[in-house]
């Protein structure tokens, strides 16, 4: 007599969008089960993934060694976003789990908050709205304000929000600099970008922004040492990963005021704890996360994510695998 077959099961961790009504329409041609929860630690993702033959993840979840191999049945896990460093990519591969990311979605809301950042900084509109609030008035107490135009902005990476930061810059007229080691000369020559050293980058820049993945080789690459290298007058961006600054670091020279200013999206603990030496600053703006939001974005995301489980589980090619 033979057993009826089990439907497929597809585990969601970690998301944080409310109900999963993208998903669960996605994920309908599969005729599956879908759970969730927020696997915040290896027993809990395992118990929440352990018979699940796909995986949806957010960033919260770490998907360890230990995770992965007590999974039983999963075939792939499809990271809802860009960065995968939350993913031991190499024991999913050694499990042959496919890992998959969406590179191409939110390009343009994190390239415009970069770009915000750019902008408040430059015109000093912080320091205006605090002298107006004192009941002050005029120009005065917010000297002096150097334009934009024809100021050097670095950009970290060039893949597609570093290059979809610099289209945007340069039609401010801004003069670009760009280090990747990674980019071929044609990237660097249809951004228009001069291609320089790491130590140019950080010594020319009135502005640096960071757009490069987390791994070994750029975490804490803005540290002491480039920190130093940098103008008095410069102001840092970061809205790729908090990790790679080091924020200590950074803290001094933003007290000590070696650097002007600040701008992250992304810190190495988030949310921050009590007492984070940035978070009182006054010349460091940092908002939560959320360079990558808005509604469009974040639907793009679910549908992305999910239509990768769709490709796998019907065994076909994958749009996004990076492992």
């Amino acid at each position: 007599m033979k057993t009826a077959k089990q439907p497929l099961v597809v585990a969601v961790a970690g998301t944080r969008f409310g109900p999963l009504t993208i998903e669960q329409e996605v994920l309908a041609p599969l005729k599956c089960r879908v759970v969730e929860g927020p696997g915040a630690d290896d027993a809990s993702l395992v118990e929440l993934c352990r018979e699940a033959d796909g995986v949806i993840s957010g960033s919260i979840p770490r998907f360890t060694e230990t995770a992965i191999n007590a999974f039983q049945k999963c075939r792939i896990i499809a990271r809802g976003g860009i960065g995968v460093d939350n993913i031991d990519v190499e024991a999913a591969k050694r499990r042959g789990i496919a890992v998959t990311n969406v590179p191409d979605y939110c390009i343009e809301e994190v390239s415009d908050h970069a770009m915000a950042f750019i902008l408040s900084f430059a015109r000093k509109l912080e320091e205006g709205v605090a002298e107006v609030r004192r009941g002050g008035w005029g120009v005065a107490p917010i000297r002096p304000i150097a334009p934009l135009q024809g100021a050097a902005l670095g950009i970290l990476a060039i893949g597609r929000i570093g290059g979809a930061l610099g289209r945007k810059a340069r039609a401010f007229g801004m003069k670009l600099l760009a280090h990747d080691p990674y980019a071929p000369d044609a990237a660097f020559k249809k951004l228009r970008a001069e291609k320089v050293s790491l130590d140019r980058l950080l010594r020319e820049s009135d502005y640096l922004s960071l757009h490069a993945p987390l791994t070994p080789g750029t975490r804490g690459i803005i540290g002491q040492e480039a920190l130093a290298k940098m103008k008095p007058g410069a102001v840092l961006v970061n809205v790729a990963r908090g990790e790679l600054v080091d924020e200590g670091a950074l803290a001094g020279a933003l007290r000590e005021k070696r650097i002007r200013a600040a701008g992250l999206d992304v810190l190495s603990e988030e949310p921050p704890r009590a007492g984070h030496p940035l978070v009182a600053l006054p010349n460091c703006c940092i908002t939560p996360h959320s360079a990558w939001y808005s509604t469009a974005a974040q639907d793009e995301l679910r549908r992305k994510s999910a239509l990768e489980v769709v490709r796998c589980l019907k065994g076909k090619p994958l749009k996004y695998r990076v492992g």
